[in-house]
């Protein structure tokens, strides 16, 4: 039963893949694409913040809490891992610059696709992977699907708007399917995971990586509170999608620990960014309130 509900997941996770890239593409035109750009130092603190600042910290919560290869693994993945697909999504619940969210998400997705290969053989020591699959996975599977959906939303934009709502559809029950098989795969080895003090050790870290990579966005974000707040969620959630697709290439005994470490990131990041953007979601309606009854 569990190599079942594994092959499910795995399955799902290709279905996300594809399908999150297409909708990301389907939302972005080609001026969208370009219009980082304009901005150089809005980029290069994105770039510093998501490369090496997130990266730096994960290497320090190694180093004060020793952890398998493995899990070790894992955190690292995740931590250069960037341009999280429901950026664009966080900034517009919260108020955020929408524009720069889309096109920081794009820019570092891109940049993700390109220097994974090259890092994936240090990080992932021992594994058997071979970079060449693993670009070849990261094309195939991420920058193909953006390509076309921008491609398609230029040239055919009737077509475009027809499909976005179809592959935000199967997206959506992919990731559904995805944990509910890890989930049930997670709670059926929970007593396994916390029982001891390793397993309420990942907890700890998977928190603590989160709560400083938000924190790292934040305080580099610069004056502008629109950006400092898209910056923060842009770095705050890691791009699980690229870190699934790493995995996916190791078919080896190892992956599983990176897989578990991912996951265990993903879930503690979804519960804290959800409940921030909760919120700054109440905060911004109980202004609105406020300003509507003083106009009355």
């Amino acid at each position: 039963m569990p190599g079942l509900l594994m092959q499910i997941g795995y399955l799902g996770v290709v279905v996300f893949i594809i399908t999150s890239m297409l909708v990301m593409g389907l939302n972005v035109s080609i001026h969208d694409l370009l219009s980082p750009l304009r901005n150089r130092r809005l980029v290069v603190t994105s770039l510093l913040a998501n490369f090496m600042v997130v990266p730096l910290f994960a290497f320090i919560l190694i180093y004060i809490f020793p952890m398998s290869k493995e899990l070790a693994a894992g955190l690292i993945l995740v931590s250069i891992a960037a341009g999280a697909p429901s950026t664009p999504k966080v900034a517009e619940f919260t108020g955020g610059n929408i524009a720069y969210a889309v096109s920081l998400t794009l820019l570092m997705t891109i940049i993700t696709i390109v220097l994974m290969p090259l890092l994936v053989p240090y990080i992932m020591e021992g594994a058997g992977m071979d970079p060449t699959k693993v670009a070849l996975n990261l094309v195939v599977f991420m920058l193909v699907p953006i390509i076309a959906g921008i491609l398609l939303l230029d040239q055919a934009p009737k077509l475009a708007r027809r499909l976005l709502p179809v592959a935000e559809l199967v997206s959506n029950v992919a990731i559904g399917v995805i944990f509910l098989s890890f989930g049930i795969i997670f709670f059926a080895h929970l007593k396994d995971l916390f029982g001891g003090p390793e397993g309420l050790g990942i907890a700890f870290i998977a928190v603590l990586f989160t709560v400083g990579a938000l924190l790292i966005g934040y305080f580099m974000g610069g004056p502008d509170r629109e950006n400092r707040g898209v910056l923060a969620f842009g770095t705050g959630f890691r791009n699980i999608t690229a870190a699934l697709v790493v995995i996916t290439a190791s078919y080896s005994d190892m992956s599983n620990d990176v897989l578990l470490m991912v996951l265990m990131v993903t879930i503690f990041s979804v519960i804290i960014v959800s409940a921030i953007v909760g919120l700054i979601m109440k905060k911004r309606m109980d202004t609105e309130q406020e300003s509507r009854g003083m106009g009355s």
